[in-house]
C-alpha cells in the first residue's frame, strides 16, 4: 500500500477580512456622517422658521387703542404657535 502524506494547509492570509472590515468601518462612517448633516440642517431650518415667527410676533404697535389691539391679532398667526410641539 500506497500511503501518500497528507497534503500541506494553504497557507491563507488574512488581508480579506481585514479589507472587508475597513470597508464596513468606512461606510459606517460615512452614513453617520450624513445624518448627522441632515440633522444640523433640519435644526437650522426650524432656528430660522422659528426666528420668523418670533420676530412677526413682536413686531406689534404700542397703542393701546382698539383698533391697533384688533390689527395686532389679525396680523398674528395662530396656527403655527405649537408647530413645535406638534413636531415630536
Amino acid at each position: 500500500m500506497n500511503v501518500q502524506p497528507p497534503a500541506p494547509a494553504p497557507s491563507g492570509s488574512s488581508v480579506g477580512p481585514v479589507i472587508g472590515i475597513i470597508i464596513i468601518l468606512v461606510v459606517i462612517i460615512l452614513a453617520g456622517l450624513y445624518f448627522w448633516g441632515q440633522k444640523e440642517m433640519d435644526t437650522e431650518v426650524e432656528e430660522t422658521n422659528t426666528a420668523a415667527s418670533t420676530e412677526s410676533i413682536t413686531v406689534q404697535s404700542q397703542s393701546d387703542e382698539t383698533d391697533s389691539i384688533e390689527n395686532d391679532l389679525n396680523n398674528t398667526e395662530i396656527e403655527s404657535l405649537d408647530a413645535e410641539l406638534n413636531a415630536s
